[in-house]
């Protein structure tokens, strides 16, 4: 008998510490983002959502003062947005979820912050890299949130990826494997080199008033192969488009 309560001691004892591990590890993913009280002197900030170092990277250049990991298929909580949101010590915080599947829970931790947050319905990274890029510290939020908004809207967004499975799609029979090139989320090509699918892509998407292509590559692409499909684009599209290439670093797309 007491040989089985010192056993009985011994599991507890392990259980509790396995309990601790768990209890610190939560503790960690809640403070990735520290509370922070409003400061008055503080007029904007700005909260986005991306995956990917490159792309987090990116608006944090851009001025970003937090960025909530999430995109494709990978969609944060609303409490995620909330604590970014509650880090940021402006009187008002701009939100951009850069995905029409985060849009509300976004506009959910809108309703539960303890400052003014205006959230901008981006649906794309795109469209968030740009309406950051017209953001104008001169102007009222309201001003800014048409402003950016608008420019937004004139981004189009080509997304390249692969079939996960054998399936339909717009359609059209795809095999599993398959490369599949998105325009605005419509499917415009399929192929199965990677390099030539994009750069379809972007002939596809130029139009007489495009200016500026940008390339955007995932974690799986090499740097090599990212230059390279930048430079085919560059060599093929009208001479007037200035071609950009970014490692973004994220996955899925």
């Amino acid at each position: 008998k007491i040989e089985n309560m010192h056993e009985q001691f011994l599991a507890r004892q392990k259980q509790a510490k396995g309990l601790e591990k768990q209890a610190e590890a939560e503790e960690k993913k809640d403070s990735e983002f520290t509370y922070a009280a409003v400061d008055p002197e503080r007029e904007y900030g700005f909260v986005a959502v991306a995956a990917g170092e490159g792309l987090k990277a990116v608006f944090t250049d851009l001025g970003a003062d937090a960025v909530v990991s999430g995109g494709q298929t990978m969609n944060p909580a609303t409490a995620d947005i909330l604590a970014a949101v509650q880090s940021v010590p402006a009187k008002t915080v701009f939100v951009l979820p850069n995905n029409k599947n985060i849009i509300m829970a976004a506009e959910q931790a809108q309703k539960l912050a303890d400052r003014t947050v205006v959230v901008l319905p981006t649906r794309t990274i795109p469209q968030g890299i740009t309406a950051m890029l017209n953001f104008d510290p001169e102007a009222d939020a309201g001003a800014n949130a048409v402003a950016m908004q608008q420019a937004a809207d004139k981004v189009a967004t080509g997304l390249v990826t692969f079939a996960a499975r054998d399936s339909d799609f717009d359609g059209r029979k795809i095999k599993k494997g398959e490369i599949l090139a998105l325009e605005n989320g419509k499917l415009v090509a399929t192929g199965t080199d990677i390099t030539k699918t994009t750069y379809r892509l972007a002939r596809s998407m130029c139009k007489k008033d495009t200016s500026f292509i940008t390339v955007i590559s995932g974690c799986d692409v090499s740097e090599e192969d990212a230059a390279r499909t930048a430079q085919l684009v560059q060599a093929k599209c009208p001479s007037g488009i200035e071609v950009t290439q970014l490692a973004g670093g994220q996955p899925v797309y």
